[in-house]
């Protein structure tokens, strides 16, 4: 049986909790809101997954760029920028249903031609088709600072996550 230590456990929560945290003090400092909910699962996959793929700086910035792209792209293309918010509402119109699918699909298969997979983008991608974030230059800006600051402070804590692991791994060269 594998005995994991109740601080390797607790170390992903740890350290997510904490680059939240600077997310979201620089957010309330700043009065913009540069913490939205995409940003939890981007630092979960970081802080618990350091080593996959989807976890890298390339896989993160790259991933939701293309997420927050095709979003805005869809809204305008479909009209559903003209329309409330889901959130507001309490209502998926048709016009935001369509650009939800047109979102989503557009985001994933881009990501994946630009080997730039990372699941929580799509948050992103539906965050905007759906409303809850702003598809402009206002809302464009807002995304791509709490991107950056996730994708330079989730590095180093999945960089520290890294090394942890690999003092951590038992010698088997014996």
């Amino acid at each position: 049986m594998n005995h994991v230590p109740l601080s390797a456990r607790v170390m992903p929560a740890t350290w997510s909790a904490a680059v939240l945290a600077v997310i979201g003090v620089t957010a309330w400092a700043s009065g913009v809101p540069w913490l939205f909910p995409s940003l939890g699962p981007t630092l979960a996959i970081q802080t618990e997954a350091p080593a996959h793929p989807v976890a890298r700086p390339w896989n993160v910035v790259a991933g939701h760029a293309i997420g927050a792209a095709v979003g805005i792209a869809a809204v305008w293309l479909t009209g559903a920028v003209h329309e409330p918010a889901v959130n507001v509402v309490h209502l998926v119109s048709a016009t935001r249903l369509v650009a939800a699918i047109a979102a989503m699909f557009s985001s994933m298969a881009l990501q994946s031609m630009a080997r730039a997979s990372h699941p929580p983008a799509q948050a992103t991608t539906l965050l905007i088709a759906l409303g809850a974030l702003d598809a402009d230059l206002h809302g464009a800006l807002v995304l791509a600072v709490g991107v950056a600051q996730v994708a330079l402070l989730g590095e180093v804590a999945r960089r520290m996550r890294l090394r942890h692991a690999a003092h951590a791994a038992p010698d088997t060269s014996r």
